[in-house]
């Protein structure tokens, strides 16, 4: 007998979100131009000129107009929710087929 001692297994180690695709691909993005639409609606009565900041950030980084860059984020908003979807879909998934597993 050895008098080392080893921990029986336990539960896995949760998983930060940072290494995740699912946050890359879909978290992040839906909330970057959630944070756009938010700007514009509620900036909207205030100051008219105020464009959206991460938009804006982008479209400055690329060399590219605002606009078409807002317009590009909306228009692929709609996949970036399938993202998620997707990614999100394996938790309502049984690990086994098997109907005596629990």
């Amino acid at each position: 007998m050895s008098d080392t001692f080893v921990p029986p297994p336990g539960p896995p180690e949760p998983l930060f979100i940072g290494y995740a695709r699912s946050f890359w691909f879909g978290i992040l993005p839906t909330l970057l131009i959630l944070l756009d639409v938010m700007v514009q609606l509620f900036n909207l009565a205030a100051d008219a000129t105020v464009g959206p900041p991460i938009a804006g950030a982008i479209a400055g980084l690329l060399g590219a107009d605002a606009a078409k860059v807002e317009t590009t984020m909306r228009a692929l908003s709609p996949l970036f929710a399938l993202v998620i979807a997707q990614q999100r879909a394996g938790a309502a998934r049984p690990y086994s087929i098997d109907p005596r597993a629990k």
